[in-house]
């Protein structure tokens, strides 16, 4: 169902009234109710299959292993005589060896099937390319499998609340009912945020009183998402799809390629922390806060900070799942014993971190997508986050021996500058059909560099024209002016939320009217397609 349509706003106006209206100990069970029918409407009865076996694979995974730790504790406390402790680290670890089977086994079933679904034709497509040229005439079927609406969305959610079950740091749901709702919450399921078990599932379960002020920066933020959704990111698209899309066809070079891409993302900015805002402003409506999953990305003053700024949820699963675990795993800690002697305790200790963040960089490539682009776009973030962790120390001694204020205006400003920079380059990879697509833009980007394309109006022939092209600047000035109040800490929606009822309703209206008298809403305009709901 699409958050931009009228189904939406009915469906979400009956879920809202009966929410508040039947008595509160029910409230979880609508929440469930409309997610259910949410995520079949959306996805369609085969694709409720797959989100159902997650829920059901995870939630008696949990239990099983909660049993276990639980008969542990017995054993423990109801021995004959004190254990010595050899016994209790044996006995822990016949525990945590027991644990750790239901672990892999269900990690393995959901991880494969998303690797099935989401893969199989990438690899399959690989490998008929490299043994058709060993023995010509040899392919493998072409697999075409149906890909559950949010399945990366839901699957990474529910696999976090499995390994802290396994790690001990929450206790397994024990209402099956309950835990549905956590993996299939329906405001979240299109693309995120990826919620933690521990933050998120008592909000879901709670009992909520209708609060007025709460409701009004719900619904600010709303209004906000739909306007970065349709008036900034349809509009930036236009020129996106002009000259990304149309990049081989029509011949562009230069300054015009590296815009297309700048301007892709902003695209990217506008869908997906648009979609976020409405996420969270529906979540607002509950009574429910959910994780930020964006906090002024382009204010980032290296790209280390980017990553923590942009989709931040899944930096956090990635960085406790997957960076943590492999940066202090035995392996690791050998890698880095070994290195500390052969070339020093800085770099010794610094490499295998780099490794781990190249790893993980990695991973957050793949997880976007089943091409080599995206294999090239996470070692290029990868590569780049750990020169900033490796060469740290010369950074500094180069900026004291350039006598470099850091806390200065002109420095922070070139570092954001650099930063976008650097992260629009990546993107060449995240936009282009390809990677030899993406290599090829960036070769025509540098080597036919032609900063006249600024003055010629040839711009303006790209699908928007000047005025249009106007309306796009302006309304990426509002943006940019929301975003440096908000980095400051004042935060504009709870300021507007606590104003007189005069001046709410004319923002409201004046909202209401920019979005719809400035949405782009032409050909090829789709409400249901968010960019990452793809993902």
């Amino acid at each position: 169902m699409p958050l931009f349509s009228i189904r939406f706003f009915i469906f979400l106006v009956i879920t809202f009234i009966l929410y508040y209206t039947l008595p509160k100990r029910f409230q979880w069970m609508v929440l469930l109710s409309s997610s259910i029918v949410f995520y079949y409407l959306g996805g369609g009865l085969k694709a409720g299959v797959f989100i159902t076996t997650t829920i059901l694979t995870t939630f008696y995974g949990a239990r099983r292993m909660d049993d276990i730790a639980a008969a542990h504790a017995a054993a423990l406390k109801n021995a004959d005589k004190p254990l010595d402790r050899e016994a209790k680290k044996a006995l822990k670890a016949k525990m945590m060896d027991r644990k750790k089977r239901v672990l892999r086994l269900v990690l393995l079933l959901n991880f494969g099937i998303l690797a099935v679904l989401k893969y199989s034709s990438f690899v399959v497509g690989n490998v008929n390319a490299v043994a058709g040229r060993i023995a010509p005439g040899f392919a493998i079927p072409q697999p075409r499998f149906l890909l559950p609406l949010g399945i990366s969305f839901y699957t990474f959610q529910t696999m976090g609340y499995l390994i802290d079950v396994y790690r001990g740091t929450v206790k397994a749901d024990r209402n099956l009912f309950q835990f549905a709702l956590f993996g299939s919450y329906f405001p979240q399921i299109l693309q995120g945020p990826i919620g933690q078990y521990g933050a998120l599932a008592p909000q879901l379960y709670a009992e909520h009183t209708f609060d007025p002020v709460r409701f009004r920066k719900g619904f600010l933020r709303i209004l906000w998402g739909y306007f970065k959704y349709v008036v900034i990111a349809e509009r930036a698209g236009i020129l996106v799809k002009a000259i990304v899309d149309g990049f081989d066809a029509g011949n562009y070079r230069g300054l015009t390629v590296f815009l297309g891409v700048f301007f892709y993302g902003i695209q990217m900015y506008g869908d997906f922390s648009g979609g976020i805002d409405i996420v969270l402003g529906v979540s607002d409506l509950f009574g429910i806060t959910m994780m930020e999953n964006f906090i002024q990305p382009f204010m980032a003053r290296s790209v280390s900070e980017f990553w923590q700024r942009w989709h931040e949820s899944l930096g956090h699963w990635m960085e406790t799942y997957i960076f943590y675990p492999v940066a202090l795993s035995k392996t690791f800690s050998k890698m880095q014993k070994f290195l500390r002697a052969k070339i020093g305790p800085y770099y010794g200790k610094t490499l295998p971190t780099c490794l781990a963040s190249v790893i993980v960089f990695l991973t957050v490539g793949i997880w976007h997508g089943a091409a080599w682009k995206y294999v090239c776009f996470g070692l290029y973030h990868g590569i780049l986050v750990s020169a900033d962790t490796l060469f740290a120390k010369q950074f500094e001694s180069s900026r004291k021996f350039l006598h470099i204020d850091v806390d200065s205006f002109s420095w922070r400003l070139f570092q954001m500058i650099r930063t976008t920079f650097l992260i629009t380059i990546g993107r060449y990879f995240d936009c282009a059909i390809s990677a030899g697509t993406a290599f090829r833009m960036l070769l025509t980007t540098f080597r036919d560099f032609d900063p006249g394309v600024l003055f010629d109006g040839s711009l303006l022939t790209l699908g928007l024209d000047g005025r249009q092209f106007l309306i796009l600047l302006f309304t990426l000035l509002i943006l940019l002016t929301v975003d440096i109040i908000n980095y400051r800490g004042t935060i504009c929606r709870d300021v507007f939320a606590v104003q007189g009822i005069v001046f709410r309703w004319l923002l409201y209206l004046a909202a209401i009217f920019v979005i719809m008298r400035f949405g782009v809403y032409g050909p090829g305009f789709d409400v249901s397609t968010f960019i990452y709901q793809g993902f």
